[in-house]
């Protein structure tokens, strides 16, 4: 049975915390160990408590004994979402958390392909001390006046606890508000750390820059989800007047890689996931070479992701990061500034934006993947593969198109009298020339 430490959640964060914090200082050779040690503890209990990882190493012809080290992860087939997809919830989770409350996170905003994944109290609270901790090394402070552009639902992230000591509170400004309610409520709170989706942070520095509107003076910007070119974060930079730093990640085990003052490259995480990096024959690449990013998390127990295909693309480094620093580096090459939607009337919309009007992720059970290619400035064309083929296609056509002529108005306040959207039903989406399927591309430049 896996051992819960029952503590109140800010105790137990800082507890994480400070242990991660501590690791930053490891030479390369105790990190490793740390490392591998964490990898035989995960592998062993997957192997032990999932049905899916058992059934999964039996067909391998591996037993848990034989994964001592992250060179011998590559005896393992890479999984994906789709194979994950296939099975019932009951075989992806411990038998230790069957019948515990999990926390659901679904992702697909990037893939188009809805998936649910589930962590236990333990393992969120992992989450964030990991993330705090390359917050913190860019120069956070306890009591900083932290806002994210984010979900409305993150908001109730900020425990009870938090707000009593006044300690990381993070504020969040709800991703679908239109621009101008956006930028007023940022300027009300006045912080001292502006975080969130990063297109929208760049759409919020066009706003603020055509608005002549200079009351927000964060210290600090945080940018993740969005992957904007070098002079897209200038740009911001020159509108805020502040340091922008990237970080990267995906919802199966939460960020990843982050940039340190220096931004040389990304610190990869490597006491909380081990990222490789492998070519089509899922053979490891050399530094300096790209290679798709598949992780293996060395936190999550109650749903494990063991060598798990992000289809993200990355290069891994062999520099060592001035910073001093000995987590290693990576260059992330999967730039997508062809995913913002551009409209006749000048509106610029980001995808994760985009997305959460779609809110195609809730017919998780109906749609197996969707993609939104923008032709023109009036053609936007929205395709879907449905999970089965007796789902009805008018109902999601119907639901889809409801929720954009609706929302877009709305949020983002679009002119959409000149644009046509039409919903199609494909059999399959043909990838990326970098093997990764992109849920929103558009045809039409917005970064000029």
């Amino acid at each position: 049975m896996l051992r819960v430490i029952l503590m109140p959640n800010l105790a137990r964060i800082s507890y994480y915390l400070f242990g991660a914090i501590r690791r930053l200082d490891l030479s390369r050779d105790k990190l490793e160990k740390y490392k591998n040690k964490q990898l035989r503890k995960v592998v062993k209990y997957a192997f032990e408590n999932v049905r899916f990882y058992h059934d999964l190493f039996k067909a391998s012809r591996v037993n848990a004994e034989d994964i001592r080290n992250t060179h011998d992860l590559n005896k393992l087939p890479i999984i994906r979402k789709k194979e994950m997809r296939q099975h019932d919830r009951d075989d992806l989770i411990s038998k230790d958390f069957k019948d515990q409350k999990l926390k659901s996170l679904t992702t697909g905003g990037s893939t188009g392909e809805p998936f649910s994944v589930y962590i236990c109290g333990k393992e969120d609270d992992w989450r964030k001390a990991i993330y705090l901790r390359a917050n913190i090394t860019c120069g956070q402070r306890l009591r900083d006046r932290w806002v994210a552009i984010d979900v409305a639902e993150r908001a109730i992230e900020t425990s009870f606890l938090n707000r009593l000591f006044g300690v990381f509170i993070r504020e969040v400004v709800p991703v679908t508000w239109d621009r101008h309610s956006q930028l007023q409520a940022i300027a009300r709170l006045s912080p001292d750390i502006l975080d969130g989706f990063s297109g929208v942070i760049w759409l919020l520095a066009k706003e603020a820059e055509a608005r002549n509107i200079e009351a927000i003076h964060p210290r600090i910007i945080f940018g993740t989800g969005d992957l904007i070119d070098k002079a897209s974060r200038n740009y911001l930079e020159k509108v805020f007047n502040a340091p922008y730093y990237d970080q990267f990640g995906c919802a199966e085990v939460d960020r990843t890689a982050w940039q340190c003052p220096e931004r040389l490259g990304y610190h990869i995480d490597e006491d909380s996931v081990i990222m490789q990096f492998v070519d089509k024959n899922g053979e490891e690449v050399a530094p300096g070479e790209r290679g798709e990013i598949v992780c293996t998390s060395l936190f999550n127990y109650a749903m494990p992701f063991i060598r798990y295909g992000t289809m993200d693309i990355g290069v891994p480094m062999d520099e060592e990061c001035p910073c001093g620093r000995k987590l290693p580096l990576m260059k992330v090459v999967e730039g997508r500034s062809n995913s913002f939607l551009v409209f006749p009337d000048g509106h610029v919309v980001a995808p994760m934006s985009f997305i959460e009007i779609l809110k195609a992720f809730t017919l998780a059970e109906e749609i197996d993947r969707y993609r939104v290619i923008q032709k023109t400035k009036n053609l936007i064309e929205v395709y879907v593969k449905k999970t089965k083929e007796d789902v009805d296609e008018e109902r999601i056509r119907s639901w889809l198109l409801a929720n954009i002529l609706e929302g877009l108005p709305k949020v983002e306040k679009v002119d959409l009298s000149k644009v046509t959207f039409e919903v199609k039903f494909v059999d399959e989406f043909p990838l990326s020339g970098r093997g990764k399927l992109n849920v929103v591309v558009s045809h039409v430049p917005a970064f000029s």
